[in-house]
C-alpha cells in the first residue's frame, strides 16, 4: 500500500442523503471536502425504504422542490391488527423519487465548489494520529488501498459502517443491540389497468401479535398508480421477511393480479433512540450510522439530513478554531440531542411498549379510540403522549373493562416524559457526560423490565 498525500479538511465517507447533505455545506463554509462512495456514482440514491420525509427539511436546508418530489402527502392511517378499525393522522409527509432525489443533492454537493468525488470508493479503516482520528484507509475500484488525510471524517456510511465498528473510543458505541434493529422487505409496485382510483391516504398495520412482530405493514402512494409497500419485522426474522411480505403484505393491500413490479428489496434500519455519543477526536457519525433514525416508524431520510447540515455547521467552528477534539466536536451531539434525539429517545420507549404488546390490546386501543389520532401523531413525530387528569378519565371511561391496559399506557406517558426530559438536558460538555449516560442505562433497564418479554429477544 502506498500512501497518498491527498490531504483534505473534511472527508465524508458516503453520499447518501446525510453524506451529501454534510459535503455540500462544508464545502459552501469553504472547506476542502472529499466525499466517497462504495456505489457508482449513478446508483447513489438507489436505496430501500419507504421514501417518505417530512417537507420542512426542504426549505430548512434550502433543497428546491423538482420532479424528485413525487407527493405530498399529510392523510395516515393506522389500521388496528384486524383491519377493522383506524385512526386518521394529520403529519407532515412527502414522498420522493429515493434514486432521482439522491442523485440531485448528490449533484448540489459537487457543484458546491472545492469537493472531490470518488465513487467506487470503499472505506477500510481510521488512521489515527495518537488518539485522534486523522484520516481514512480506502480501496478504490481496480486501484491500490491508499489513506485520505484529513482534520475531520464525517461517517455517514449507514447502519454497517465498518468505522464505527473498528473506532478505538470510549464514547461511541461499536455495535448496535440486535433487538434494536428490524429487517424490511419492499416493492415498488405499478397497477397497470386499475379501474377504480387508488386511495390516496398513506396506510401502517401494525400487528404485533402475528403479521409484523417488531415492526408494521406499510402501503405509501408516490403517484395515481404506483405504490410503495412493505413490511418490517425483528431481525431474527431475516430469513422469512420475503416469505412474510408475499403472505402478508401483498394479501393485504394488492386485490388483483394486473399489476408490476419496478423494483423489490430487503435491508436492515435501526429502530432506536441515536447513540449516546456521535463523536469522538475527529470524528461525526450521521444519519443510520449513528443511529438517528425515528425509532417509531423508521423514518430517518430528513433527520439524517439535518445531522448531516450540524456536522459541517460544527466541522466548520471547529476548524476555524484549529481543534478538533471531541471537546470542540461535543457541539454536534448537543444539537442532535436535544433538537430530534430527546423525541426519538421518547419515542423509543414507545417502540418497545408497541413492538411487545398484543395484537387483541392493540385492536381495543383503536376499537375504542383510547388512544386518537392526535395521540398516536405526537407519540410517533413529537415523542409525547400528554395524558393529564381529564384525559386519564375519559380514557378510563372508554376503556373500563381493560384497567390494566390503561394503567400500562399511563405507565408509558410517565416513562416517555422522564426519559424526553433527560435527552433535553443532555450535557454541554464531556465531562458530564458519563454521569449522564449512567443515569440513561439506569433509566432504560428499568423500561426494558417493564415493557418487554426478554424470553422474546434473541440476545445473539
Amino acid at each position: 500500500m502506498h500512501p497518498t498525500n491527498d490531504a483534505y479538511d473534511i472527508v465524508v465517507v458516503g453520499a447518501g442523503t446525510s453524506g451529501s447533505i454534510s459535503a455540500r455545506f462544508a464545502a459552501q463554509f469553504g472547506l476542502k471536502v472529499c466525499l466517497i462512495d462504495a456505489c457508482e456514482q449513478h446508483q447513489i440514491g438507489n436505496k430501500i425504504c419507504g421514501d417518505a420525509i417530512d417537507p420542512s427539511i426542504l426549505d430548512y436546508l434550502s433543497i428546491s422542490k423538482g420532479d424528485e418530489i413525487l407527493t405530498l402527502n399529510s392523510a395516515l392511517r393506522l389500521y388496528s391488527p384486524d383491519e377493522q378499525n383506524y385512526l386518521s393522522l394529520d403529519v407532515p409527509m412527502c414522498f420522493v423519487d429515493r434514486l432521482r432525489f439522491g442523485q440531485k443533492l448528490l449533484k448540489e454537493a459537487i457543484e458546491a465548489g472545492n469537493v472531490q468525488f470518488m465513487d467506487n470508493t470503499r472505506a477500510i479503516d481510521l488512521v489515527y494520529d495518537e488518539n485522534s482520528v486523522s484520516g481514512v484507509r480506502v480501496k478504490r475500484k481496480h486501484e491500490e488501498k491508499k489513506i485520505l488525510n484529513a482534520k475531520i471524517i464525517i461517517d455517514a456510511s449507514g447502519i454497517h459502517s465498518p468505522l464505527r465498528r473498528n473506532i478505538k473510543s470510549i464514547y461511541i458505541s461499536k455495535e448496535v443491540p440486535k433487538w434494536d434493529l428490524a429487517v424490511c422487505y419492499r416493492e415498488n409496485i405499478r397497477y397497470i389497468k386499475e379501474k377504480t382510483p387508488l386511495p390516496a391516504h398513506s396506510t401502517l398495520v401494525v400487528d404485533p401479535g402475528q403479521r409484523t412482530p417488531g415492526g408494521y405493514l406499510w402501503r405509501f402512494p408516490k403517484s395515481d398508480n404506483i405504490v410503495n409497500i412493505g413490511l418490517g419485522t425483528f431481525l431474527h426474522h431475516k430469513g422469512l421477511v420475503k416469505t412474510y411480505f408475499q403472505k402478508y403484505a401483498h394479501k393485504c393491500f394488492i386485490k388483483n393480479d394486473d399489476i408490476e413490479i419496478l423494483s423489490s428489496a430487503g435491508c436492515v434500519v435501526p429502530l432506536r433512540r441515536p447513540l449516546p455519543s456521535c463523536a469522538d477526536n475527529g470524528i461525526m457519525l450521521v444519519g443510520d450510522a449513528g443511529c438517528q433514525v425515528n425509532p417509531a416508524n423508521g423514518a430517518g431520510i430528513d433527520k439524517g439530513m439535518k445531522a448531516g447540515y450540524y456536522a459541517a455547521v460544527v466541522a466548520k467552528d471547529a476548524i476555524d478554531a484549529g481543534d478538533c477534539s471531541l471537546r470542540k466536536l461535543w457541539e454536534y451531539n448537543y444539537r442532535i440531542m436535544t433538537d430530534f434525539g430527546a423525541a426519538h429517545a421518547s419515542a423509543d420507549v414507545m417502540r418497545l411498549f408497541f413492538q411487545h404488546g398484543s395484537s387483541d390490546d392493540l385492536n381495543f386501543v383503536i376499537m375504542k379510540k383510547i388512544l386518537d389520532g392526535n395521540d398516536i401523531a405526537d407519540l410517533m413525530y413529537h415523542g409525547l403522549l400528554n395524558l393529564n387528569f381529564i384525559k386519564m378519565v375519559k380514557k378510563f371511561v372508554k376503556g373500563i373493562t381493560r384497567p390494566r391496559l390503561l394503567l400500562k399506557l399511563n405507565s408509558l406517558s410517565r416513562s416517555m416524559k422522564k426519559i424526553n426530559a433527560h435527552y433535553k438536558n443532555y450535557p454541554k460538555s464531556v465531562e458530564l457526560f458519563e454521569k449522564w449516560k449512567q443515569k440513561e442505562n439506569i433509566m432504560f433497564k428499568k423500561i426494558y423490565s417493564k415493557f418487554i418479554n426478554y424470553q422474546n429477544i434473541p440476545m445473539d
